[in-house]
């Protein structure tokens, strides 16, 4: 009767293990993982972090980081800077990236009254990684940077931003059709109450639905005018969120 039972309980573990339900792969995009070539990057954020609390925490990729750089300071400092805000874009960063990032000290005594989080383009690069992900798995793993992110801050406002358009038609490029896809999976993530979802991506468009060059040279990263735009576009929620006046200045014609 025992040999029979443990017959049974070998033959059933195997067919599990044929039908995957067993050591299923982990989504590796919800995977924390360190980012190579920015140990330095964090260990200089976790210091900033430890001595100084922020109202407004930025981040995400390059597209984020970019506004670190001389020529982004004018839209940095009009709509971020009088916010006390903290850059924390990692060029080449993906889900699992942040993930880490967060989960090592980059949250730390902060209480920030917003977080804005655009991440996942790199997560859909097929070129310049060894690995790329499904929009499912890239979806998933921004879930897991909004319930950290939810669990260490809970007082905070998430303004979710969708993957910004990629490729001189987004629509018709395998890495842009993943973002595409990758955007409407994550804006149920948005319960209008700690979590809010914002899509700029119209403002990188021609009417034809491709992408604009002159905002986008590389068809990937916003210049300072289509961070300009961006932020502009941002504006009204992130300065409702953040409780404060709107930072668009009043153009007058002349």
């Amino acid at each position: 009767m025992r040999a029979t039972f443990v017959f049974l309980s070998l033959a059933f573990l195997a067919s599990s293990f044929a039908n995957g339900f067993l050591l299923q792969e982990p989504n590796p995009a919800t995977v924390p993982v360190p980012q190579p070539g920015m140990e330095g990057r964090h260990s200089a954020k976790i210091a900033v972090v430890a001595h100084e609390k922020f109202d407004l925490l930025m981040i995400g990729d390059s597209i984020t980081q970019n506004f670190e750089k001389p020529e982004y300071q004018p839209v940095w400092n009009q709509y971020f800077a009088p916010r006390h805000a903290l850059n924390l874009g990692y060029s080449g960063g993906r889900t699992e990236n942040t993930l880490w990032n967060l989960q090592h000290g980059e949250l730390e005594g902060q209480s920030p009254k917003v977080v804005t989080l655009m991440i996942g383009t790199n997560n859909a690069d097929e070129t310049n990684y060894p690995t790329h992900h499904t929009a499912e798995q890239i979806a998933e793993g921004i879930q897991s940077i909004v319930k950290l992110l939810r669990k260490d801050l809970p007082k905070t406002k998430i303004l979710l931003l969708a993957c910004f358009p990629f490729g001189e038609h987004p629509d018709a490029n395998s890495r842009g059709m993943v973002l595409n896809r990758t955007n409407a999976l994550i804006k149920p993530l948005a319960d209008g109450k700690h979590v809010f979802f914002c899509d700029v991506n119209h403002v990188f468009l021609n009417a034809d639905g491709s992408l604009n060059k002159s905002l986008l040279p590389d068809y990937l990263h916003p210049n300072p005018e289509g961070a300009r735009l961006w932020a502009e576009a941002m504006e009204p929620l992130l300065s409702k969120l953040m409780k404060d006046k709107s930072r668009i200045e009043t153009r007058t014609g002349g």
